[in-house]
């Protein structure tokens, strides 16, 4: 008996251990049985009541593919079957904090309770993992869609816990090239099926039915790939851009927070991006129209070169004369690109108009780049009356400028258009100031020159909240403690919860609603013809853009604009009905799916050059220029990681040209 443990504990042992055959005493079912063919495990569904765990304990076996440590520890563990003929996933997650001994490529036997844990299928072991023995590897598996998914989502629950592979035949799309998630302190880069993913409120109106179509199908495409660890560099051959193809990504494929996600150990060098719409250079300007660009310039501060105060005192921009440099050379090589005879400018420092400011400072670097002196630039330069402490345009860090060739546009006059202020005991709001100026316009063909006002703007930005954001923030709090009285109590919360999540607005619709009413009311009282441009914070169908364009309730299946509460112009509380649109036009708006000039979970566009009725007629170019949004914004850091290449923002400039 000692000789046959001896024997056991030598190498004819480790043999044995390394056959994937080794028995699991209890072994009673299959992990492809316990995570069935739907969404959820055969085992934790009964009709009648909301079950999260099965009542049956079982006993499975299967080889370590990955260890997870911190928050919800455990590991992944997957079937060693040849079979092909079912459908379930042959991975699962077992969740324990308990993991001596295991690792990663050995059998383990696991004996426990089946659980639906916020959509994922996991074991939770009801007695201690019995390490089997080491084991080969288990290969990835190619993620390849059956004829009888209903779409990528229902491709991806059949993978769920396993060891995959993304291959060509996948075709999985770029739609955010890689970025840092500060919330859960990683990078990801998110994927898109056969095509990228438009935001739902491009093309309808928010909570609409086709918004909520639009979302779903979203969902259903969209796949995170999730980087384990720090990217290390790339280089200028081997950059991440929207639309690109991926391919050759190895990892496990987890569920959480709604999506699906694919963990990966390979590094972005690694894996295989094959770009299908390379990046984009702007030929020589060929016509003498007058060209009108709008572009985001992502925080351009002139702090750290000794530029003077903004009325915060915040430097939101490059930390170091390094980093400055070589924002300005990116800013000033895209202006210069981009040779409009008008441009307006968003996101600059807020720190005045003389010497030392970044208005002045930005205007000198683009002068310089130009040799014609017909094509030089002046800045706009509002009246001293109209400066908040005689200074600054606007009381925040960043504010609105404009460039304009006087050689095309005779300067008549700068308005400072004061957009509302929110107050409340819950906080206070802003928009910029609407920098407006009017200019006489030469057509060249006609006896008289024609009046041409601009107004650029900075609408508040979809991030932080508003009031009636904080007020839902508060009420949904209320009826989440009180949900957990009774199913009724529970119902309401998520009926609430729901309603206020469809609308994909982001924050401060009503507030950037007010703004739009405001400022197209002001232009109003003024002759000539008309553009609104600029950064607006909203999606083409949301209803800041409503306001401008073509809101009428009948049009849109009644429905309801509502502006903002505790809105104000100086001291006058604002009350406005926001009843019927604009009329302004967005030549853009027909061209939805390559339009888009920025990339958050989905690409949109949230830039504008809108043109009232009499100019529509005069656009005879119009272009989204894609340099920046459809690239990696960490590519463009002062202290980032990765070569640094040709980017100037996390916006794409626009232009139209008028004949």
């Amino acid at each position: 008996m000692v000789g046959i443990i001896l024997l056991l504990n030598g190498v004819y042992a480790n043999e044995l251990l390394n056959k994937n055959n080794i028995s699991c005493i209890g072994e009673n079912q299959s992990i492809s049985q316990l995570q069935g063919e739907g969404h959820r495990s055969p085992y934790v569904i009964k009709k009648g009541s909301k079950r999260y765990r099965s009542d049956l304990f079982f006993t499975v076996k299967g080889v370590v593919t990955k260890l997870k440590l911190g928050r919800n520890a455990g590991f992944f563990m997957q079937q060693i079957d040849k079979s092909t003929l079912s459908l379930a996933s042959k991975g699962i997650f077992v969740r324990t904090t308990d993991m001596t001994n295991i690792k990663v490529d050995t059998n383990v036997c696991v004996t426990g309770v089946v659980e639906e844990y916020y959509g994922m299928t996991q074991l939770h072991p009801t007695a201690e993992v019995i390490v089997l023995g080491d084991a080969k590897a288990v290969a990835p598996t190619n993620i390849v869609v059956a004829t009888v998914d209903a779409n990528f989502r229902e491709t991806l629950e059949r993978y769920e816990g396993m060891r995959v592979r993304l291959v060509n035949m996948t075709d999985m799309r770029v739609t955010k090239p890689l970025y840092y998630d500060r919330r859960w302190q990683r990078y990801n880069i998110i994927l898109s099926h056969q095509q990228i993913n438009i935001h739902p409120n491009t093309a309808a109106f928010p909570s609409s039915i086709f918004a909520d179509q639009h979302a779903l199908n979203n969902k259903q495409r969209r796949l995170y790939l999730q980087l384990s660890g720090r990217p290390t560099l790339i280089t200028k051959s081997d950059y991440i851009r929207v639309n690109d193809k991926v391919a050759g990504v190895v990892g496990i494929l987890q569920f959480s927070y709604g999506e699906f996600r694919l963990v990966t150990d390979d590094q972005v060098s690694k894996i295989q991006f094959t770009h299908l719409s390379d990046r984009e250079t702007l030929p020589p300007r060929t016509t003498h129209h007058l060209r009108i660009a709008s572009f985001n310039l992502l925080n351009y501060f002139n702090t750290v070169a000794g530029g003077t105060h903004n009325p915060l005192r915040q430097n939101r921009g490059a930390t170091t004369r390094l980093a400055l440099h070589r924002q300005e050379t990116k800013l000033v090589k895209t202006i210069v690109t981009l040779d409009a005879d008008f441009i307006g400018l968003m996101e600059i420092e807020n720190n005045g108009f003389g010497k030392n400011s970044a208005i002045q400072r930005l205007l000198s670097l683009v002068n310089r780049q130009i040799k014609d002196p017909d094509k030089q630039y002046k800045m706009l330069q509002p009246d001293q009356s109209d400066l908040y402490r005689g200074r600054y345009l606007g009381s925040g860090a960043i504010t609105v400028a404009g460039f304009y060739r006087p050689s095309k546009l005779q300067h008549v006059s700068t308005r400072v258009i004061d957009l509302p202020i929110q107050r409340s005991i819950l906080g206070n709001a802003y928009h910029r100031p609407a920098l407006t100026p009017t200019f006489m316009r030469d057509r060249g063909y006609e006896k008289e020159s024609e009046q041409l006002t601009i107004s650029v703007n900075h609408f508040k930005s979809k991030g932080s909240k508003c009031v009636a954001d904080k007020q839902r923030s508060a009420m949904l709090k209320k009826l989440r403690i009180s949900s957990r009285k009774n199913n009724t109590s529970l119902q309401k919360w998520q009926r609430t919860k729901l309603k206020f999540k469809q609308d994909r607005q982001g924050h401060c619709a009503g507030f950037r609603s007010l703004a739009a009413s405001v400022l197209a009311q002001s232009l109003a009282r003024l002759g000539g013809d008309k553009i609104i441009l600029g950064d607006l914070n909203s999606y083409p169908k949301e209803d800041p853009l409503l306001v401008l364009t073509d809101y009428k309730q009948a049009r849109y299946a009644y429905y309801k604009i509502k502006g903002s509460t505790h809105s104000y112009l100086g001291q006058q509380l604002i009350d406005l009905k926001l009843d019927n649109g604009f009329g302004y036009h967005d030549p853009f708006i027909n061209e939805n799916t390559d339009s888009w000039t920025y990339s958050f979970q989905a690409l949109g566009r949230l830039d504008y050059i809108l043109v009232n009725t009499d100019l529509l007629s005069d656009v005879v170019v119009k272009k989204v220029w894609h340099i920046n949004a459809a690239e990696s914004r960490l590519l463009n850091k002062d202290k980032g990681f990765l070569n640094k290449i040709a980017f100037s923002s996390d916006h794409d400039p626009l232009f139209i040209e008028l004949k």
